[in-house]
């Protein structure tokens, strides 16, 4: 069994959260169940019943790392994927994820852009990368950002052909390494997901889709993507031109950066109990990475000094 966990903290007026379970039990091939939270709110209308959702209700906000933690404590399925609440799904995309897996593989289909329309736009993501965090005092953390062609992220050299370089220049290798993972959806084992200690159950340590790829590869797992099945993720903005489809789970700048120099100490300096494998392994399996220094080591001791980035 797959089970599908949807952690939504939303308006009540929200327009997605159905359409995103819909897409699942239309394309599902194989024996699924799909786990909703609704953290803090509830839908009007409220969701179709159906046999095979269970629905946590939550008076009041407790996260979406305890939710999907909870939500994964009672899943049924051999097999765990999270998704956001607005994306759209391929037909067939649970038999073909469950089908190229191995036991402690992160996977990831590959992202289309979703729009208000609920139409997919015409090219997909799969290469991103982990940023280089030691920019300046802010630290801005291991983001995943997209990655370029030969040219590398130079405004100069932009354009489509060079945002999607990565994309075509592989296309023929089917299922691929990755570094790090967007985290608007993920797959793997449940059995993976609880070695890796799940996600750490306080909203004060690193981003998701950091913290997982970090965990997976560390532990001596690998981040994949399957290129034979898609999704599309609706893009979340809070900017007014977002027509108020917002992001539900926000945060101040003030606890973002306090979030970024923590989990950016936490993962540069090895400080997880349970990898098998360095940082330096990390950037040295995915060498030469956009924007890394190639005395990185030397830098991070340098900024750590001038900024006395110490959290012990």
């Amino acid at each position: 069994m797959l089970s599908v966990i949807i952690p939504s903290r939303n308006m009540p007026s929200w327009p997605f959260l159905q359409k995103t379970i819909n897409s699942i039990f239309e394309n599902a091939v194989g024996d699924i169940e799909v786990i909703v939270i609704l953290d803090g709110y509830t839908p009007d209308p409220f969701l179709k019943e159906n046999s095979k959702l269970t629905i946590i209700q939550r008076n009041k906000v407790h996260g979406m790392r305890r939710g999907v933690n909870d939500a994964v404590a009672i899943a049924k399925g051999e097999y765990i994927m999270k998704c956001d609440d607005h994306c759209m799904f391929s037909p067939r995309f649970d038999e073909v994820l469950k089908k190229n897996i191995k036991p402690n593989w992160l996977v990831v289909p590959v992202r289309y852009t979703l729009t208000d329309e609920w139409i997919i736009k015409r090219h997909y993501t799969c290469y991103e990368y982990a940023a280089y965090p030691y920019k300046n005092s802010l630290c801005i953390g291991l983001y995943a950002k997209k990655w370029y062609g030969e040219h590398g992220d130079d405004p100069t050299n932009s354009g489509f052909n060079q945002y999607y370089f990565r994309e075509r220049q592989l296309k023929h290798i089917p299922i691929d390494e990755i570094m790090i993972i967007q985290g608007s959806c993920w797959f793997t084992t449940k059995q993976h997901f609880i070695n890796i200690e799940g996600l750490f159950d306080y909203e004060s340590m690193y981003q998701e889709p950091q913290e997982l790829s970090l965990k997976t590869w560390l532990s001596g797992g690998k981040v994949m993507v399957n290129k034979n099945a898609w999704y599309g993720h609706m893009y979340k903005s809070d900017k007014p031109r977002a027509k108020g489809h917002h992001r539900g789970y926000e945060l101040t700048v003030a606890e973002m950066r306090a979030i970024e120099r923590y989990g950016t100490w936490y993962w540069m300096n090895d400080q997880w109990p349970l990898a098998t494998r360095k940082i330096k392994w990390f950037a040295e399996h995915f060498w030469p990475i956009p924007g890394w220094p190639e005395n990185w080591e030397e830098e991070k001791i340098k900024f750590e000094e001038k900024y006395n980035v110490c959290y012990l």
